[in-house]
């Protein structure tokens, strides 16, 4: 599954201009306290939506005896949509005379009185005409889907702090690295969603994001996008067809006329609306250039949501991960822990292999461990295998990161890294360089420059070998005359003067040796880079361990969504009160 940005042609605009319900007094006082959205995208092509909305009325207004609902598409029936009031059925469900496309729900004697509060539910299924194709040069035939749940004017809704989820379903049998999710528009929570996973009843993919900061006055934009083989191709919108059904009231023809329809004939909405669509084509540019770079984001989304708070003693390796560095360096950093630890020693660099100890020293970490047991295997069976131990490092990240704040934690990382290099840089003498080097290795690793960076700092003068340095390079054990079995020369007395004379070799080689073992992880190892980090992406982001929270659930079957809502007005200058608490 990927992240996009959202596209540029939008055939059919599902939420593009989504504007408040109309009303005809202007005491409605209100807050939506919470506001669940669920958007299942069924395998014939149709939506089905869930609404949940809580309603806190203020004690100076009118009582709220109607609830508006703007569609997406008016291509649904009233007979099949089912809502509640506190639990209720409402019975009055009927075309609403201010929402073009939209219903109107009639609370009656359940009417939600001044002071008081009321939930409103709604299940809205086979809403049709919703969802068009999507094409980029990344991706051939896929279908696009967008959505703005329903709003309600500022004027009327005064919330702040809306506990606020909204879900989008995919349609059944989209595989774990097909979806695709757009980043939410004006939604003040993370663009990443909180929860990805699979419904329990019928395991398909789900995005959901939550924030408690959010309101129900904003016009919330979300989508995605999946393989157009999981839904019927004609059910995609090219010209909406023309409907005669009682209930359902006709698409307008055309991409034009849809526009025309949904802005109720407004010429400034149009203008504005033209806009939007352009705002969206820089998007989508932006979109198909960086999917392949989507592949590479092996976080679970959960690790990004922020706490409070720095999470410290993480190794170097860990802190890695926390950044998101690519893997062939991760791994590279593993590789020189082992060495370090004295529990293997490289027999070859490129394809590399290693001679393990046995047994294994103590000391080493769990993926150290799973590291080294890996080279036990062959081929696949070790590709395999390293993929599961760096699944189960990002988990166990994930889990030591809990209820600590990302960013901070990352900052504070940043700067060891940054400390370390500067105590290498600032070293008096190429004996202090080199030991200075040694210790903090695996820290300087995280800059992202760092090859560079390690080019230039010992691009001169000699580096004297630390220890573990014939277990890494078979050329220097050959130079040396060391074997496999003891690697590491005796350290000799220089004549004459009684001081111990280390090894050393030239900066450039050390620089290169370094440098070239991320090379040699990848083509030995790791193989294609992007192919291998997208295996794992698949298992820790988008899909996560974890299950969906909220106080809504899922419901049996598939059904959980927002709705878009429409108004004949929308842009400054436009003449017309909206609102949608009541009427």
């Amino acid at each position: 599954m990927k992240k996009l940005k959202f596209p540029l042609l939008i055939i059919v605009l599902v939420g593009m201009f989504a504007f408040p319900i109309s009303v005809t007094a202007q005491t409605y006082r209100f807050e939506v306290t919470v506001m669940e959205v669920e958007v299942y995208i069924e395998e014939d092509g149709s939506l089905s939506i869930w609404y949940l909305m809580d309603f806190q009325n203020r004690a100076n207004a009118d009582p709220i005896d109607f609830v508006d609902i703007g569609m997406p598409s008016s291509a649904y029936s009233l007979n099949a949509i089912q809502a509640e009031v506190n639990g209720k059925p409402i019975t009055e469900i009927e075309s609403s005379p201010y929402v073009p496309n939209g219903f109107a729900l009639g609370l009656g004697a359940d009417s939600i009185q001044p002071g008081q509060t009321g939930r409103v539910t709604a299940w809205i299924p086979g809403v049709r005409n919703v969802l068009s194709r999507y094409d980029s040069p990344d991706r051939e035939n896929y279908t696009n889907f967008q959505f703005t749940p329903n709003w309600f004017d500022p004027d009327f809704e005064r919330s702040t702090s809306t506990e606020y989820r909204f879900t989008v379903i995919l349609p059944p049998g989209v595989g774990d690295d097909e979806g695709v999710y757009y980043e939410p528009q004006r939604w003040p929570g993370p663009a990443t969603p909180d929860d990805i996973g699979r419904t329990e009843a019928e395991g398909r993919i789900y995005y959901s994001w939550f924030t408690n900061n959010a309101n129900a006055h904003t016009q919330y934009l979300f989508g995605a996008a999946f393989p157009t083989q999981y839904i019927p191709e004609d059910t995609l919108i090219t010209t909406p067809p023309q409907t005669t059904q009682p209930g359902i009231v006709s698409e307008p023809q055309g991409f034009i006329p849809a526009i025309l329809s949904a802005i109720g004939g407004n010429i400034c909405c149009f203008g504005f609306g033209l806009v939007f669509i352009t705002i969206f084509g820089f998007s989508f540019y932006q979109a198909t250039i960086g999917a392949n770079k989507r592949k590479m984001a092996y976080l679970p989304p959960k690790m990004k949501i922020e706490g409070n708070g720095i999470k410290r003693g993480l190794t170097a390796v860990e802190a890695a991960i926390l950044m998101e560095q690519p893997m062939d360096k991760i791994l590279t950093m593993i590789l020189f822990g082992t060495l370090k630890k004295e529990a293997a020693t490289v027999t070859e660099q490129e394809p590399l292999e290693l001679e393990l100890m046995e047994p294994l020293p103590e000391g080493l970490h769990p993926y150290e461990a799973d590291f080294l047991n890996a080279f036990k295997l062959k081929g696949a069976q070790r590709r395999t295998a390293m993929q599961k131990m760096t699944v189960d490092l990002i988990n166990s990240v994930s889990k030591k990161m809990k209820g600590f704040s990302h960013k901070e934690t990352v900052a504070y990382y940043e700067d060891i890294m940054r400390r370390a290099w500067k105590m290498v840089e600032e070293s008096g003498t190429p004996e202090v360089k080199s030991e200075r080097y040694n210790q903090t290795m695996e820290w300087t690793m995280l800059d992202g420059d760092y090859q560079e960076r390690t080019r230039r700092t010992f691009t001169s003068g000699p580096v004297f070998v630390p220890i573990w340095w014939p277990r890494y390079s078979p050329t220097y054990r050959r130079t040396i005359g060391g074997t496999v079995s003891n690697p590491i020369p005796a350290r000799t007395t220089a004549a004459g003067g009684g001081k111990v004379s280390l090894p050393n070799i030239p900066g450039s080689n050390f620089a290169a040796g370094v440098i070239n073992g991320v090379t040699g992880m990848a083509a030995g190892v790791v193989g294609n880079l992007t192919s291998f980090t997208s295996d794992i992406t698949t298992r820790t982001n988008p899909i996560p361990t974890t299950t969906r929270s909220g106080s809504g659930g899922f419901r049996g079957g598939g059904g959980g969504g927002g709705s878009s809502c429409a108004c004949a007005c929308a842009c400054a200058g436009c003449a017309c009160a909206c609102a949608g608490g009541g009427r």
